[in-house]
C-alpha cells in the first residue's frame, strides 16, 4: 500500500496520537489529574483503569464521576444478563485502600439499583421484632455470619455462595458511618424486595446506558454477521449521533494508528463533523463487535485484538466495493485509497464490515464442504495423542479450525505461534486462504 504522502499528522491520525496519549501511565503522572480524569469519556475512563489494573488505579477511581464509574460498573459487572457481585467486589475493594469513607463514596456513586442489588446478593435482611429469623448454622466459623445494624434496626445474614475480597458487613459499616440514613433506607428496601425484580430493573437501566455508549444488545450485535446491503444508503449523516463526539479509547487506537487502507483512508478525510461521525461509528462497530465474539471487556488484550479483526474485516469490505466500482484500480494504489475515502463518507461503517465479512463466507462453505470428505474429516478428527508434531500439521490444522469458527478467521500462518487469530484483511488473504484450503483437501483426500 502506498502511504508516503498520505501518513502526516493528518486530523484522523491527530485523534488517535491524543487518545494514545490519554493512557493509564501518563494519566497518572499528571499534574492535574482530576481534570484530567473529568475530561474523559466513560469508556475511555473504564479501558484506562482496566489497562492499569484496579489495584494501581487508585488515584483514578477517587476521581471518577459517577457517570463514568456507572459505565465501568456496566461494562465489568455483568455477564450478559446477569450481575456478577464479586466482580462489583473487585472495585470496592480498592476503593476501600483509600479508607471507609472513599470505600462508602465510591459505592453511593453507584447507580441506586445496583446498590440495592449488590446487598440483596450478599446479605439477607432481617427485621427482627417483624420477621421469623431461622436458627443459625454454622454458629462455630470464625467470621461471623450474623450481625445486627449499627441503628439496632436490622440483623443481617451474609449469603455465602459468593467469595469476596471486602466482607460486606466492612462495606455497611462504611456506608453507616458516612450516612446512617441513606444506608438504612437501602437496607429497608433491601429487605422487602425480591432479589430477582432488582436484578431486572438493574439490568433495564445498564441495558440503556449501555446503548448510550455504543454497546447494543447481543442480538443487534449480530447483525454485524448478516447479509450486507447491496446498495448504499440513500442520504448519510454528516454528524455524530445525538451531537457529542464518541473519542476513541487508547486500547482501539493501537490498531486503527497502525498503517492499513481504512488507516489511510480516514487521513484523507479533513471534514471535522464527517470525521468525527466515523470515529464514533467505528467504535460503536468494535464494541458490537465485542458483544457478538462474546468477549469480556475487562480483557484489553483481547479487546485490542478485537480491535484489529474490525479494522481488518471493514478494509476487507473496503476492498471488496472498490473491486466492484473499478476491477482494474489495483488495491495499493493511491486511487484505491481515494476511492475508499469516498466509501467511507457514503456507506455506514457498519456496512463496510458486512461487506467485508460476507467475502469470507466463501472459504467456511468450502471447509464445510470439505468436512463432509471421509479422508479430510478423519485427519481433522483425529486424537490429540495421535496428531502429527511436525510444525506443519499443526499450522494447517489450527488453519482449518479458523476456518470453522463461528465468524471464518485467519489462523495457522506462524510456526512459533501457530493458534494466532487474525480477521481477513483484503482480498489477496482471502485468496491465498482458497487456494490452501484446496491444496490440503487434494493431499488428504488423495492418500
Amino acid at each position: 500500500m502506498t502511504d508516503n504522502k498520505i501518513i502526516e499528522l493528518t486530523p484522523f491520525r491527530a485523534d488517535l496520537a491524543r487518545a494514545l496519549a490519554r493512557r493509564g501511565e501518563r494519566l497518572l503522572m499528571s499534574t492535574d489529574l482530576a481534570d484530567e480524569v473529568a475530561a474523559l469519556e466513560p469508556l475511555e475512563a473504564y479501558y484506562i483503569v482496566r489497562e492499569i489494573g484496579l489495584g494501581q488505579s487508585l488515584p483514578i477511581l477517587l476521581e471518577l464521576s459517577e457517570e463514568q464509574l456507572e459505565a465501568c460498573v456496566d461494562l465489568d459487572c455483568w455477564s450478559r444478563y446477569d450481575f456478577a457481585a464479586d466482580s462489583l467486589d473487585e472495585w470496592l475493594t480498592a476503593f476501600a485502600l483509600a479508607g471507609p469513607e472513599s470505600l462508602a463514596k465510591g459505592f453511593f456513586a453507584l447507580d441506586y439499583v445496583v446498590q440495592l442489588l449488590f446487598l440483596a446478593q450478599t446479605v439477607t435482611v432481617y427485621d427482627p421484632d417483624m420477621d421469623q429469623v431461622p436458627p443459625q448454622e454454622n454458629e462455630e466459623d470464625n467470621e461471623p455470619a450474623r450481625a445486627m445494624t449499627p441503628d439496632g434496626f436490622y440483623l443481617l445474614e451474609l449469603k455465602t455462595e459468593l467469595a469476596l475480597k471486602i466482607h460486606p458487613f466492612t462495606v455497611l459499616d462504611a456506608l453507616y458511618q458516612y450516612d446512617l440514613a441513606a444506608t438504612h433506607q437501602l437496607l429497608s428496601e433491601v429487605r422487602v424486595e425480591l432479589p430477582s425484580q432488582i436484578e431486572e430493573e438493574a439490568l433495564r437501566f445498564r441495558n440503556g446506558r449501555m446503548q448510550d455508549i455504543g454497546f447494543v444488545t447481543p442480538d443487534e450485535a449480530d447483525v454485524l454477521f448478516s447479509k450486507p446491503a447491496a446498495r448504499q444508503p440513500s442520504a448519510r449523516p454528516q454528524k455524530p449521533v445525538d451531537g457529542p463526539v464518541t473519542r476513541v479509547p487508547s486500547v482501539y487506537a493501537g490498531p486503527l494508528i497502525e498503517s492499513s487502507l481504512l488507516q489511510q483512508a480516514l487521513s484523507l478525510i479533513t471534514d471535522k463533523e464527517c470525521l468525527a461521525r466515523l470515529e464514533q461509528e467505528i467504535v460503536w462497530a468494535i464494541n458490537s463487535a465485542i458483544i457478538a465474539y462474546g468477549e469480556k471487556t475487562k480483557d484489553t488484550k483481547q479487546i485490542t485484538d478485537i480491535a484489529e479483526r474490525v479494522r481488518d474485516t471493514i478494509c476487507l469490505g473496503l476492498e471488496v466495493l472498490i473491486a466492484k466500482q473499478d476491477a482494474d484500480c489495483p488495491l495499493d494504489s493511491e486511487a484505491a485509497v481515494a476511492k475508499a475515502a469516498d466509501l467511507l463518507e457514503t456507506w455506514y461503517v457498519s456496512d463496510l464490515f458486512r461487506h467485508g465479512f460476507a467475502a469470507t463466507q466463501g472459504l467456511q462453505q468450502d471447509v464445510r464442504k470439505a468436512m463432509r470428505e471421509p479422508r479430510f474429516a478423519a485427519w481433522y478428527d483425529l486424537p490429540d495423542t495421535e496428531q502429527s508434531d511436525e510444525s506443519g500439521a499443526r499450522l494447517e490444522r489450527a488453519f482449518v479450525d479458523a476456518l470453522l469458527g463461528r465468524h471464518a478467521l485467519r489462523s495457522g500462518f506462524d510456526i512459533s505461534h501457530p493458534e494466532d487469530v487474525k480477521a481477513f484483511a483484503c482480498l489477496a488473504d482471502v485468496d491465498v486462504a482458497r487456494v490452501r484450503l484446496k491444496r490440503l483437501v487434494d493431499q488428504l483426500c488423495q492418500m
